[in-house]
């Protein structure tokens, strides 16, 4: 994908009109987050746009070069201010984790795309909102990236908007375009908030605190799968 380019905040020379358009893509550091959009990189990059993968220090040690993955597709880290000890597994809990992680990431986030001088576009997990916020700072388009499906994004927004009462009581959630759930089949940060309630507050309140700002809004999902869920 070739596009013209107009002057950044990097910019102060001459502008490059024939240049590729280059995507920032930052995932949470959890497995189920990083494949999803790693798969979507990959599409990025079959389209011709320069993507460079953003993970954490500790995250990038352990992955290996999948042979599917072309070369072009750059690996890039920040730091979740636990880069030695294994990430959230060297915190003294998931709620320190969390928030050293939204203090030191958007640190070394913002150091990066400062030092990087060709970005357009960051695509951030939803997990991480404060990338939306260096985005705007620099003037970059902004798209937030939901890793799961329509479906459980409806359910959080529904708890979110308090359309959703917790704890939940009787013999089902009913939404609109699902079918009826047990409450069994609700995540276990809604069927279960107590046990979860660092990652309760990032999921069900962080990570849509500023998704209305965002310029674009992705899900993990297609749209025949999924058409009539309610978001």
């Amino acid at each position: 994908m070739i596009r013209k380019r107009a002057c950044s905040h990097h910019d102060s020379k001459v502008l490059d009109l024939s240049v590729l358009a280059h995507c920032l893509v930052l995932s949470y550091p959890a497995q189920g987050h990083i494949n999803p959009l790693l798969q979507f990189s990959k599409r990025l990059e079959h389209q011709g746009i320069k993507v460079t993968l953003v993970t954490t220090y500790f995250i990038s040690k352990s992955l290996h070069r999948d042979p599917s993955i072309s070369n072009s597709i750059a690996l890039e880290t920040i730091s979740d201010g636990y880069d030695e000890g294994g990430g959230s597994a060297q915190a003294e809990s998931d709620e320190a984790y969390v928030d050293r992680f939204w203090q030191i990431g958007l640190q070394t986030f913002t150091e990066l795309v400062e030092r990087m001088n060709d970005v357009d576009c960051i695509v951030y997990d939803s997990f991480l909102p404060w990338a939306l916020d260096v985005a705007k700072k620099f003037g970059l388009t902004g798209a937030a990236f939901l890793t799961q499906s329509c479906a459980v994004a409806s359910i959080y927004h529904h708890v979110n908007k308090g359309l959703i009462k917790l704890p939940l009581t009787g013999d089902q959630v009913l939404l609109p375009g699902l079918p009826p759930l047990d409450p069994q089949d609700t995540p276990s940060f809604i069927n279960a908030p107590a046990s979860y309630p660092a990652f309760f507050d990032m999921i069900v309140t962080r990570q849509v605190s500023n998704i209305d700002k965002a310029d674009w809004i992705l899900c993990n999902t297609f749209y025949e799968l999924e058409k009539e869920v309610k978001i």
